[in-house]
């Protein structure tokens, strides 16, 4: 591999949207992951047909097709599992020298159709993709697209990374009340996310010579221009996971195969306040709210008092009438 003293896994974004209205000083943050083996997989291979005729291209396809279907049935993998999709139809092109006296000409002229396929095959093991992949070479398929990785239940993943992450959150605000710095929440934002082994293969080069590719040689005082043509190097893919160090906690953290990463940061906003004081304030603030009640229900007395004078009154005024 290159030598390269900067590299440094890729790490995930774990920021709040920016455009939102959540304020993001004075804030605690629990961020968890979990490595979670697959509950499906999909293998995905793709068939190219070239063809004189539409009608050649389709008949050879329908032909490979058949043969991979059927040799896939045979060792276990029934039709359900496998899907045949219609990828493109596009007719090829070959390049006709014209010469003339003083020119000469390149036309494209049809040469017939290229017909290409994919064929989806489901299973649950990531181990069966061995078998697929040599099954796929015996029917002459050799370009494996990709394989996709499924979670069948994504919800209850993020349900348990959200309690982890809120004790999380939890236990480093008691840590501050031990440290004499009381707060609290005033709002919370979550971030969940997951990644997928397929987003997290990177390409590497093997190692080459320091030497530049072209530099200048004295010999007899005479400088003489060398030229180093490297060799082709090889390049392969390796397997990234998402870094450990950006959690405050991984679940099931030594894994011996690609996973789904599942994470989840909350991010809670706080504000500082002095207990002493708090304890005033609410003392003071219930002084003035029963005083309010009493001021209140004296009010009510009064009213009713006013009302059964009014009362009496009226009924005296009527008597005297009569």
């Amino acid at each position: 591999m290159e030598s390269n003293p900067n590299y440094e896994s890729k790490p995930v974004n774990l920021a709040l949207n920016p455009s939102s209205s959540y304020n993001y000083s004075n804030q605690l943050e629990a961020s968890v992951m979990m490595n979670v083996k697959a509950t499906g997989y999909v293998a995905i291979f793709s068939l190219s047909q070239h063809g004189k005729s539409i009608e050649e291209a389709e008949t050879a396809m329908r032909q490979r097709t058949e043969f991979f279907t059927r040799f896939l049935k045979q060792n276990g993998i029934a039709d359900a599992l496998v899907f045949i999709d219609p990828v493109s139809m596009l007719p090829t092109y070959e390049t006709e020298l014209q010469e003339k006296k003083y020119s000469k000409t390149f036309n494209e002229l049809p040469a017939g159709f290229e017909i290409k396929k994919n064929v989806h095959i489901s299973f649950k093991e990531q181990s069966a993709i061995n078998d697929l992949i040599s099954m796929a070479a015996k029917a002459e398929i050799y370009d494996m697209v990709k394989v996709e990785y499924s979670l069948e239940d994504l919800e209850a993943v993020y349900a348990q990374l959200r309690n982890e992450a809120m004790n999380i959150l939890l236990s480093k605000k008691m840590n501050m009340e031990k440290a004499g710095i009381f707060s609290r929440f005033v709002s919370i934002g979550e971030k969940q996310g997951s990644a997928y082994p397929a987003e997290r293969y990177l390409q590497y080069t093997a190692a080459k010579t320091g030497m530049p590719a072209q530099f200048i040689q004295y010999r007899d005082k005479k400088p003489t221009t060398i030229t180093y043509n490297y060799a082709e190097k090889n390049r392969t893919l390796f397997y990234d996971k998402v870094p450990d160090k950006q959690f405050d906690k991984v679940i099931n953290p030594v894994v011996n195969e690609p996973m789904v990463q599942v994470y989840i940061s909350i991010k809670g906003q706080f504000q500082i306040y002095d207990p002493e004081k708090d304890a005033e304030d609410k003392a003071y603030n219930k002084k003035v709210k029963d005083l309010q009640l009493k001021l209140l229900e004296l009010d009510v007395e009064a009213k009713k008092k006013d009302i059964e004078l009014k009362g009496k009154n009226i009924v005296q005024t009527r008597i005297e009438k009569k």
